[in-house]
């Protein structure tokens, strides 16, 4: 644990394999472990959320993972927590000007997530 990263999330990446038809198989491959802080979407952001989709309410769940600088990480990729939960990454922000931080915003309840 590193100050406020204080829990341990898998990032997993595809595997590029392709099946008969060319199509991508969705197969996934850790791409590494990190520490992260984690933080729910606030109230406000539910609403807007909520406002944008026309008002329909979804089950998804979107959570803040940040993590020490990684240029490693892509929107292609997900997190993975040790019970189970997977989380589809919708955007990652890094922190050019210092290289501190990486900022991953991600979802759980979809499909894969």
């Amino acid at each position: 644990m590193i100050g406020e990263h204080n829990r341990l999330i898998a990032i997993w990446k595809p595997t590029g394999a392709v099946n008969e038809a060319n199509e991508p198989t969705g197969e996934m491959v850790l791409h590494k472990n990190k520490w992260a802080r984690i933080r729910g979407e606030t109230g406000m952001g539910t609403i807007r959320a909520a406002a944008q989709a026309g008002g329909v309410h979804t089950p998804l769940d979107r959570y803040s993972f940040r993590v020490n600088y990684d240029k490693s990480i892509t929107v292609k990729m997900q997190i993975r927590e040790r019970d189970g939960t997977r989380y589809n990454i919708l955007s990652v922000r890094h922190d050019l000007a210092n290289r501190d931080w990486t900022d991953i915003v991600a979802e759980t309840g979809g499909s894969n997530g």
